[in-house]
């Protein structure tokens, strides 16, 4: 059964202890447009799904079925075009969760792990929480030409460190929204086979890739792609399920995959959860597609009419208009704010919450904002024209 959604409905968050709505840090009025969910109702299928566990009247340990692998492993090939063999398939308790126990596996305490920045900070933390060495490569990023680009000078210079064994890619990227071409992707390869240097992807804001274009698995670019990589997904974005902790790791080499494992059990990291599971499977088991495809479509139009609103009345904030994701990195050099908290203060003044662009990188962050405008239109809209009074009233 496919279903057809409505995204332009509120749905009231201040039931389910969200993080994002917390009445601690939001004020009446604001819209907090800096966490990275989207605020439209879970699809009916994962409702159902949910529901039916939490009628049970005991919730005891559970035990494990090929169900949740087939279902991950069928959305790959249906969504992305990756032939997943269900084996490769692991339970992880999320996106960070996957990328630590990757990382154990196939570096050492003291090892750099290279990213690119700006970066979602949780991978800073990941990193130096296992001892291992932060070593980033700035992205390029032209606002006023609208880019985003790798610096392959400096990723080769990092890669060719021997001290440097593994690259976590975020792919599209957390916060600029890129989304990764086949040729960058190969370059990548390129880059991993030449220094011996493990790929690491986290693909959460994969199925959110828009004007047509698809998402391109980095293992599927090569042999030594496939080889000598681990992919983590997790429904948490597309499907509005990231209170589940439910994700999973695909890692295609069986010794690899056995390591990883090793260090999955050490802190019974196996562990599911019910309802996580069931929301998971009903999400990627073929009945949420129709969900996905118009989120997607919905959000598109969100991002363009955000875009177009931006240039036409706040002229003094340019999006960098994203390829994919539903967050976007902002520049505010033109709003006139030499101290960035005084910039964070006025933004929520004027009733929007964003991401403190220092969050993602002390240096490229500055005059930054990330945002993100996953709302329903009667909600996105109204919070850009206040801020964009808020805007013209500063030009005075």
């Amino acid at each position: 059964m496919s279903y057809t959604y409505d995204f332009n409905v509120i749905v009231n968050r201040s039931r389910e202890r969200s993080k994002t709505w917390d009445p601690r840090n939001v004020k009446p009025g604001q819209l907090p447009m800096n966490g990275a969910e989207m605020h439209f109702a879970c699809p009916i299928p994962v409702l159902e799904a949910v529901r039916e566990v939490s009628e049970c009247q005991v919730y005891g340990y559970p035990y494990f079925t090929d169900d949740f692998a087939q279902a991950a492993a069928g959305w790959m090939k249906r969504r992305h075009d990756w032939d997943v063999d269900y084996k490769w398939v692991e339970f992880v308790g999320g996106i960070v969760p996957g990328i630590a126990f990757a990382m154990q596996a196939m570096t050492k305490v003291g090892d750099g792990i290279i990213i690119n920045t700006p970066a979602y900070s949780p991978f800073r933390d990941c990193i130096r929480d296992n001892d291992r060495k932060l070593v980033e490569s700035g992205l390029l990023i032209d606002s006023e030409k609208g880019t985003v680009e790798f610096d392959w000078a400096d990723m080769e210079a990092k890669f060719a460190d021997p001290n440097n064994t593994c690259f976590i890619l975020c792919d599209p990227q957390n916060p600029t929204g890129k989304s990764c071409t086949l040729d960058e992707l190969k370059k990548i390869e390129e880059l991993s086979k030449k220094y011996n240097v493990f790929v690491i992807v986290d693909e959460v804001h994969a199925d959110f890739v828009f004007d047509g274009k698809r998402h391109i698995c980095y293992p599927t670019v090569g042999d030594f792609a496939k080889e000598f990589s681990a992919v983590v997904i997790n429904p948490s974005k597309t499907f509005n399920t990231a209170g589940f902790r439910t994700a999973a790791i695909i890692i295609p080499n069986q010794e690899i995959h056995d390591k990883t494992n090793v260090k999955i059990a050490a802190v019974k990291g196996y562990s599911r959860t019910i309802t996580g599971v069931a929301a998971f499977e009903a999400a990627y088991g073929g009945k949420c597609d129709d969900f996905a495809d118009q989120a997607r479509e919905y959000v598109q139009t969100m991002r363009n009419k955000m875009c177009d609103y931006f240039a036409e009345n706040i002229p003094e904030m340019k999006i960098i208009k994203p390829e994919a994701c539903f967050v976007c990195w902002c520049d505010c050099h033109g709003l006139g704010f030499e101290d960035q908290g005084e910039m964070m203060k006025f933004l929520a003044e004027a009733g929007v919450l964003m991401s403190n662009g220092l969050e993602y990188d002390k240096e490229l962050g500055r005059g930054y904002v990330r945002i993100a405008y996953g709302f329903p239109e009667i909600q996105l809209m109204p919070a850009l024209e206040k801020l964009a009074a808020a805007v013209k009233a500063r030009r005075k």
